[in-house]
């Protein structure tokens, strides 16, 4: 049985390392382009488990199961492709690809904003898998499963384990309002124009 961190708990890990990376690098991208960024951040972040049979966001949309069957094929199966160095980079660079043959040069600055956003989120998924119980085959086609920490199973992500909902949730709620708190005005001027 394959275990999995939830989408929620991956949508706020991706929302953390965007805005820790925000803090480094800030950026005013306008009201409009901020928004789509943070959603891109928060696709990108479930984007990874597309191949899962358990995918909510499979189970609302009209040709979820479709969408499965084609993405688990691209893929190899779950932790397969999708979470390897060699699947992120071939993703990236694909999609970098079309933006830069297909759609007008104006739009390429937004939509390369867009594209990093969606990276961000899309990288810290394998990242953080990486704490669960099966680990992430970093390595693949290697199949050689990393997990972090090394110590025991009690310690790993299980989905919505008492570890999940309760410790990891919450140290990622308090770091994100930390971050925010010390770092607010780098919020707001990714709103500003």
């Amino acid at each position: 049985m394959i275990v999995t961190m939830t989408g929620t708990t991956h949508q706020l890990i991706a929302l953390l390392a965007a805005f820790w990376i925000l803090t480094m690098y800030p950026v005013s991208l306008g009201p409009v382009l901020a928004i789509i960024a943070i959603f891109a951040v928060m696709i990108g972040a479930v984007t990874p488990d597309l191949d899962h049979p358990a995918t909510n966001i499979l189970k609302r949309t009209i040709g979820g199961k479709l969408v499965h069957r084609l993405f688990t094929a691209f893929s190899g199966g779950h932790r397969h492709f999708t979470h390897g160095l060699l699947g992120i980079s071939a993703i990236y660079f694909f999609l970098h690809w079309i933006i830069v043959q297909f759609l007008q040069p104006v739009y390429h600055p937004q939509l390369l904003t867009l594209l990093y956003a969606f990276m961000i989120g899309y990288i810290s998924h394998p990242i953080a898998d990486t704490l669960t119980d099966q680990g992430v085959p970093w390595l693949w086609p290697i199949a050689w499963n990393i997990k972090i920490p090394p110590g025991p199973e009690e310690v790993r992500v299980t989905t919505e384990s008492f570890v999940e909902i309760i410790l990891l949730r919450g140290s990622l709620l308090f770091a994100l309002a930390l971050l925010l708190s010390s770092h607010w005005s780098v919020l707001v001027l990714l709103f500003a124009r």
